[in-house]
């Protein structure tokens, strides 16, 4: 015999189950997370910030909400501290969403902070990282 639903029931489980969806559409929001270059990921709200260190330099890659970012409509810098030390460079746009500081140098452990504005908004992002 299955017994009828009140409204306070029917309420109830409705609100649980928005309540799921809510939280299973959240969990999905970012996209994807995974470095594309081989690098390593920060999240700035729904801002993905790829730093790669490499012999040659630094290169920083920028996408939001999985649609790379033209790098021509933004300047970039660089923070590095390093035991204490800190050290600004600017970084130069690139083809695509691709930032470069060549020559740069970051060593293991230092801190970095990508410091991101748009030129047209004058809006600001960053993200920071601890490099391997």
């Amino acid at each position: 015999m299955t017994l009828p639903l009140t409204w306070k029931k029917t309420a109830l489980l409705l609100a649980l189950a928005s309540a799921s969806l809510a939280f299973s559409a959240a969990t999905f929001a970012h996209g994807a997370t995974k470095p594309s270059h081989g690098g390593i990921v920060q999240m700035s709200g729904e801002t993905l910030v790829e730093l790669l260190t490499e012999p040659t330099g630094v290169s920083v890659f920028v996408v939001d909400e999985d649609e790379e970012v033209p790098s021509s409509g933004m300047s970039a810098k660089l923070v590095i501290t390093y035991k204490g030390v800190k050290s600004e460079v600017a970084m130069k746009a690139a083809a695509g969403n691709k930032f470069e500081a060549k020559g740069s140098k970051v060593k293991p452990g230092s801190k970095v902070e990508v410091m991101l504005t748009n030129t047209a908004t004058m809006a600001k992002t960053s993200a920071e990282f601890t490099a391997p």
